[in-house]
């Protein structure tokens, strides 16, 4: 038998779950969209081209050195911040090291998608359990085969339509 005491912290365990994915205080069991945003090569553009940039990798990380796309970054915020949806992270597991874990610590997503295939996104697209993966790059998008992994631009203009402007 549970006590009053205890009940109350389960109920508020329960509630404190479900606001995980609500804006304005809108408790709903009707879960929002998901876009999924590709890191490697979209997000962060990592310096590895040359031989001095893999020897400056390894001294001071290649993922304090990426380049990050600032308008991805942008965009992320504003359906972090301003919507309902849920915005996810997909990283390959062999570049979500602690230094990834910390550089990224401050960047606006809910969840993070270690993939060690891009098949995985095609699958989380066809399921459902991703709405839409935002990649700015073509290789990488073009593997998914789906119409649902679209370029930043694309989803700029679906939430334009959506929401009418980007503020």
């Amino acid at each position: 038998m549970i006590d009053t005491s205890e009940y109350q912290v389960l109920t508020i365990r329960l509630i404190l779950r479900k606001c995980d994915h609500m804006l304005h205080g809108n408790i709903s069991n009707q879960r929002s969209f998901a876009f999924g945003f590709r890191c490697e090569g979209s997000l962060l553009q990592y310096k590895d081209e040359k031989l001095s940039d893999k020897f400056m990798n390894l001294f001071s990380g290649k993922t304090h050195r990426a380049k990050v796309n600032e308008s991805i970054l942008a965009l992320m915020r504003y359906l972090y911040w301003n919507t309902e949806y849920t915005v996810m992270l997909v990283i390959d597991d062999e570049n979500y090291t602690d230094e990834a874990k910390e550089f990224l610590g401050d960047f606006p997503f809910n969840q993070v998608i270690n993939i060690r295939s891009i098949s995985q996104v095609t699958m989380m697209l066809n399921t459902g359990e991703m709405n839409y993966y935002i990649d700015d790059c073509d290789e990488s998008r073009y593997k998914v085969q789906s119409k649902y992994a679209i370029t930043s631009e694309e989803c700029n203009s679906l939430l334009k339509r959506h929401y009418g402007r980007l503020t």
